[in-house]
Protein backbone atom coordinates (compact mmCIF):
# COMPACT_ATOMS: atom_id res chain seq x y z
CA UNK A 1 0.00 0.00 0.00
CA UNK A 2 3.30 2.49 0.57
CA UNK A 3 4.28 1.59 -2.50
CA UNK A 4 0.97 2.46 -4.32
CA UNK A 5 0.31 5.82 -2.30
CA UNK A 6 4.16 6.78 -2.93
CA UNK A 7 3.28 6.27 -7.09
CA UNK A 8 0.13 8.06 -6.49
CA UNK A 9 1.89 10.76 -5.07
CA UNK A 10 -0.50 10.66 -1.86
CA UNK A 11 -0.12 10.22 1.90
CA UNK A 12 -0.41 6.50 3.29
CA UNK A 13 -3.29 8.10 5.43
CA UNK A 14 -5.12 8.94 2.51
CA UNK A 15 -4.84 5.85 0.83
CA UNK A 16 -6.02 3.85 4.01
CA UNK A 17 -8.72 6.39 3.97
CA UNK A 18 -10.49 5.18 0.48
CA UNK A 19 -8.85 1.47 0.74
CA UNK A 20 -8.45 -0.43 4.35
CA UNK A 21 -5.75 -2.64 1.96
CA UNK A 22 -4.42 -4.01 -0.84
CA UNK A 23 -7.17 -6.99 -1.58
CA UNK A 24 -9.90 -4.11 -1.84
CA UNK A 25 -7.66 -1.83 -4.00
CA UNK A 26 -6.56 -4.41 -6.89
CA UNK A 27 -10.17 -5.88 -6.54
CA UNK A 28 -11.88 -1.84 -6.89
CA UNK A 29 -8.81 -1.13 -9.41
CA UNK A 30 -9.85 -4.11 -11.83
CA UNK A 31 -13.27 -3.68 -11.70
CA UNK A 32 -12.87 0.53 -12.16
CA UNK A 33 -11.69 -0.35 -15.25
CA UNK A 34 -14.93 -1.94 -17.20
CA UNK A 35 -17.06 0.52 -15.20
CA UNK A 36 -18.34 3.39 -16.95
CA UNK A 37 -18.83 6.50 -14.67
CA UNK A 38 -22.24 7.88 -14.24
CA UNK A 39 -21.21 11.20 -16.77
CA UNK A 40 -20.38 8.43 -19.63
CA UNK A 41 -23.72 6.60 -19.05
CA UNK A 42 -25.79 10.15 -19.23
CA UNK A 43 -24.73 10.44 -22.59
CA UNK A 44 -25.30 7.52 -23.74
CA UNK A 45 -28.73 8.25 -22.72
CA UNK A 46 -29.51 11.08 -25.41
CA UNK A 47 -33.42 11.66 -25.39
CA UNK A 48 -34.76 8.37 -24.08
CA UNK A 49 -37.94 8.56 -22.07
CA UNK A 50 -38.14 7.97 -18.70
CA UNK A 51 -38.25 3.94 -18.90
CA UNK A 52 -35.75 3.39 -21.20
CA UNK A 53 -33.04 5.43 -19.37
CA UNK A 54 -33.71 2.88 -16.52
CA UNK A 55 -33.82 -0.63 -18.28
CA UNK A 56 -30.66 1.11 -20.99
CA UNK A 57 -28.29 1.17 -16.39
CA UNK A 58 -29.91 -2.05 -15.82
CA UNK A 59 -28.49 -3.73 -18.88
CA UNK A 60 -25.26 -1.76 -18.51
CA UNK A 61 -24.68 -2.87 -15.01
CA UNK A 62 -25.94 -6.56 -15.60
CA UNK A 63 -23.77 -7.05 -18.58
CA UNK A 64 -20.89 -5.61 -16.07
CA UNK A 65 -21.53 -8.53 -13.74
CA UNK A 66 -22.04 -11.37 -15.99
CA UNK A 67 -18.97 -10.25 -17.64
CA UNK A 68 -16.91 -9.69 -14.41
CA UNK A 69 -18.92 -12.21 -12.06
CA UNK A 70 -15.76 -13.79 -10.86
CA UNK A 71 -14.16 -10.49 -9.68
CA UNK A 72 -17.29 -8.93 -8.23
CA UNK A 73 -17.25 -12.15 -6.48
CA UNK A 74 -13.81 -11.54 -5.01
CA UNK A 75 -14.69 -7.91 -5.05
CA UNK A 76 -17.56 -8.93 -2.60
CA UNK A 77 -15.79 -11.40 -0.17
CA UNK A 78 -13.16 -9.05 0.17
CA UNK A 79 -15.86 -6.25 1.08
CA UNK A 80 -17.93 -7.88 2.87
CA UNK A 81 -14.78 -9.47 5.30
CA UNK A 82 -13.88 -5.87 6.01
CA UNK A 83 -17.03 -4.27 6.66
CA UNK A 84 -17.28 -6.33 9.89
CA UNK A 85 -14.95 -4.09 11.38
CA UNK A 86 -15.31 -1.45 9.35
CA UNK A 87 -17.83 1.40 9.95
CA UNK A 88 -17.87 3.10 6.69
CA UNK A 89 -19.10 2.37 3.72
CA UNK A 90 -16.86 0.56 1.40
CA UNK A 91 -18.67 0.28 -1.84
CA UNK A 92 -18.99 3.05 -4.13
CA UNK A 93 -22.98 3.01 -4.84
CA UNK A 94 -22.18 3.64 -8.66
CA UNK A 95 -25.59 2.83 -9.34
CA UNK A 96 -27.38 4.70 -7.55
CA UNK A 97 -25.22 7.58 -8.40
CA UNK A 98 -26.13 6.64 -12.57
CA UNK A 99 -29.59 6.45 -11.73
CA UNK A 100 -29.77 9.84 -10.23
CA UNK A 101 -28.15 11.53 -12.79
CA UNK A 102 -30.28 9.58 -15.50
CA UNK A 103 -33.69 10.53 -14.02
CA UNK A 104 -32.60 13.71 -12.42
CA UNK A 105 -34.28 15.98 -15.46
CA UNK A 106 -38.35 13.97 -14.52
CA UNK A 107 -37.56 14.30 -10.45
CA UNK A 108 -40.62 16.52 -10.19
CA UNK A 109 -42.77 13.93 -12.25
CA UNK A 110 -42.94 11.58 -8.77
CA UNK A 111 -43.01 12.73 -5.19
CA UNK A 112 -39.84 12.81 -3.55
CA UNK A 113 -40.50 9.44 -1.12
CA UNK A 114 -41.72 7.65 -4.83
CA UNK A 115 -38.63 9.11 -6.15
CA UNK A 116 -36.08 7.85 -3.54
CA UNK A 117 -37.56 4.41 -3.47
CA UNK A 118 -37.61 3.93 -7.08
CA UNK A 119 -33.24 4.72 -7.43
CA UNK A 120 -33.76 2.02 -4.32
CA UNK A 121 -35.55 -0.72 -5.95
CA UNK A 122 -33.79 -0.14 -9.36
CA UNK A 123 -30.39 -0.57 -7.83
CA UNK A 124 -31.20 -3.80 -6.25
CA UNK A 125 -32.53 -4.97 -9.32
CA UNK A 126 -29.37 -4.70 -10.96
CA UNK A 127 -25.41 -5.43 -10.99
CA UNK A 128 -23.73 -8.46 -8.75
CA UNK A 129 -25.63 -8.24 -5.92
CA UNK A 130 -29.06 -9.46 -8.18
CA UNK A 131 -26.67 -11.75 -10.15
CA UNK A 132 -26.20 -13.54 -7.29
CA UNK A 133 -29.16 -14.05 -5.70
CA UNK A 134 -30.88 -15.00 -9.01
CA UNK A 135 -27.89 -17.79 -9.98
CA UNK A 136 -27.05 -18.98 -6.33
CA UNK A 137 -30.49 -18.76 -4.99
CA UNK A 138 -32.90 -19.14 -7.67
CA UNK A 139 -30.25 -21.60 -10.15
CA UNK A 140 -31.05 -19.16 -12.87
CA UNK A 141 -29.01 -18.71 -15.75
CA UNK A 142 -27.39 -15.83 -17.01
CA UNK A 143 -30.24 -15.11 -19.80
CA UNK A 144 -33.24 -16.16 -17.50
CA UNK A 145 -31.40 -13.61 -14.49
CA UNK A 146 -31.14 -10.88 -16.77
CA UNK A 147 -35.26 -11.67 -18.24
CA UNK A 148 -35.85 -11.62 -14.51
CA UNK A 149 -34.18 -8.97 -13.71
CA UNK A 150 -35.72 -6.75 -16.32
CA UNK A 151 -39.18 -8.44 -15.46
CA UNK A 152 -38.98 -7.21 -12.07
CA UNK A 153 -38.19 -3.73 -13.19
CA UNK A 154 -40.95 -3.60 -15.84
CA UNK A 155 -43.71 -4.50 -13.10
CA UNK A 156 -42.22 -1.60 -10.69
CA UNK A 157 -42.44 0.69 -13.61
CA UNK A 158 -46.08 -0.48 -14.29
CA UNK A 159 -46.88 0.52 -11.03
CA UNK A 160 -45.41 4.03 -10.88
CA UNK A 161 -48.27 7.09 -11.20
CA UNK A 162 -46.98 9.91 -13.03
CA UNK A 163 -48.39 12.94 -12.32
CA UNK A 164 -49.02 14.95 -15.49
CA UNK A 165 -48.38 12.11 -17.53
Amino acid sequence: MEDVAKKANISRATMYRYFHNIDLLFMEATLDIHHKTSDQIFEELNDLPFEDRIFHIQKHYNELAKENEIVFRRYLSTVLSESITSKEQLRGARRVKSLNKALEPFKETLSNDTYEKLISISSVLMGIDSFIICKDVCNLNDEETEDTLKWALEMILKGLSFEGK
